[in-house]
Parts: C-alpha cells; structure tokens; sequence
C-alpha cells in the first residue's frame, strides 16, 4: 500500500463555542480518488479552506508529502492545488488567455492549455471572454485550471455543482484519465453519491464535525444484504400478510411492482413463512446489496443536507 500523500491529524476548527471541526484524522493514498462526504454543514467546506490556506484551524495538523502545511507551507502546498466554491477568473479575457496565464504560472508543457480545454468541452468557447460563460462553463474552466502544470493533489469542493449531464460525464472521465495517465490523487467532496462511489476509491464520511466512517469503499460496503425485492402474485395480499407478520422489516411496495422489506440474510426464512401461510409462495425473492447512499444515511442520523 501506497504512504499517504495528504494526512491530516486532531484537526479541529472553532467558531467561539460552534465546533465545526472536532479533532478528525483522515489519510489520502497518492494516486487515489479520495471521496469527503457528508451533510450540509458537517465540516467538508471547513476541512477544504483549511487545505487551502483560506482558513487556519484552531487546533491539529495537515501534512502534505510528509510536511507540515501550517509550518512549511511554501514547499510543502508545491503541486497542491484546489477548487472551492465558485471560481474566480479576469472577466475580459477568453477562457484561453485565463488558462494561460495560469499555465505560465505553472510552469506548464507546451499544449496543456489546448489539452485541458478539450477535456472539459470548452474549445469552441476558448476565444470568448469568460465574463460571459455561464457558471457550468466557468466551473469547467475551473477544473481545468486545477489541473494545469503537474498538480500533486487535487482538491475539489463540489465539482459537478452547476454541469449538466453531458458536462458531469466529461469531469468524470477527465478525474479518471488524470489519476491514470499522470498519477495525479484527487481529493473529491460532493453530495452525489453514485459519482462519489462510482470515482473513488477511498472514503471519508465526515457529520458534525468528525469522521464516522472511512475506509475502502468495497470494505465499508462489503457484501452484506440489507434487504430484499420480493415478487408475488398478489402484492396487496403479500404485504398484509408481512406488515402483520414481520412489521420490524417495513414491508412496503416497489415503484416497478414487488415489495421490498428491509433486514440480513436471517430475514428470509421469515419472510417465506409468512407469504407461505396466506398461500401466496414466492414467485422471486433478489438480495438488495448496501449502497453507499444507505451506508451514508445511516451514519449521519438520516441527515442528508
């Protein structure tokens, strides 16, 4: 396993008796897709303006490639770049001569600029003022941004905030080829749950103020059942007879036809007694895997934003 390339320790952040941050500890594998999840207000935002140097904690410690950032904060933020909230750009120039004047900053290869403008769908538009680029296409340009030069670490706070579909589906595989191609690790918060389970490898599930879960994703997941589809041939019937049965498991209908009851692998003998004594056997009975928006949810209270 790969020695983490961000570690942040007892990180905590206080506004008078408002604790926003309270003492968390997270590790970010160099090469990875690290996903920071949780509810409005549970300190993902906090957590991202102290790595950008916007916010400084009130406690704890953030190492960036084994250095200390509050200490050593110019060699140590060398490649780390990050996007928070909603980018800033000079307005008059195009979106080409906004990304060039970072490229020069960055010291950046000869054909980044075009590279990267392509990635994120923004050629046809690269000769226009981004005074006029809408706040999905300046987002865009973000990212773009975020990833010229040779980054080490990326860090992105809401990043399909404002993108359409076409333009979600462009960032995602820009994130992918990017880890990929040059080994770039991406630190991602987002509240969309299947990008967050679909991209990452790792993730950190963060509610008031500290870290409730972390981990693989496949590990924290695993291949337990949570509950299962059942197909009848009389749904009405099938869920009188479970409501009345085995009410512990909510039995309730599925949209596209069904019920669906909640529990492990010790809820199916129950669950075919029940329908066998009302006469109404099984016709299909499907495991439901955990998801990471189940997962997530029960480790946040419910909590959603």
């Amino acid at each position: 396993m790969s020695e983490p390339l961000l570690e942040i320790r007892g990180l905590r952040k206080h506004y008078g008796a408002v604790r926003a941050l309270d003492g968390i500890d997270l590790q970010v594998r160099a090469g990875s897709v690290y996903g920071f999840i949780g509810p409005n207000g549970a300190g993902k935002t906090t957590t991202i303006r102290i790595l950008a140097g916007l916010i400084r904690p009130t406690s704890g410690s953030v190492f960036l490639g084994g250095r200390d950032l509050r200490a050593d904060r110019v060699r140590a933020a060398q490649g780390l770049r990050a996007l928070v909230e909603v980018p800033s750009f000079y307005p008059g120039l195009s979106g080409r001569e906004n990304l060039t004047v970072f490229a020069k900053l960055a010291r950046a290869e000869a054909g980044d600029v075009d590279r990267l403008l392509e990635a994120v769908g923004l050629t046809h538009a690269a000769q226009r003022a981004v005074g006029g680029y809408s706040l999905g296409m300046r987002q865009r340009l973000g990212i773009a941004q975020a990833l010229v030069g040779k980054p080490r670490l990326v860090v992105l706070d809401e990043p399909m905030s404002g993108l359409d579909p076409s333009a979600i589906h462009l960032v995602r595989e820009l994130i992918l080829a990017e880890r990929q191609t040059r080994g770039v690790t991406f630190f991602l918060s987002s509240h969309l749950l299947h990008d967050v389970e679909t991209l990452c490898d790792e993730v950190g599930i963060i509610h008031r103020g500290a870290i409730v879960a972390e981990g693989r994703i496949e590990e924290l997941l695993g291949d337990a059942i949570s509950g299962y589809h059942v197909r009848t041939a009389d749904d009405a019937k099938a869920l009188e007879a479970l409501t009345a049965s085995i009410p512990a498991a909510r039995p309730r209908l599925h949209p596209d036809g069904g019920l669906v009851v909640e529990g492990d692998e010790a809820l199916a003998p129950a669950l075919h007694r029940a329908l066998l004594e009302v006469g109404m056997p099984a016709i299909a009975v499907t495991p439901m895997r955990e998801t990471l928006e189940r997962y997530f949810i029960e480790k946040t209270d419910g909590v959603m934003g």
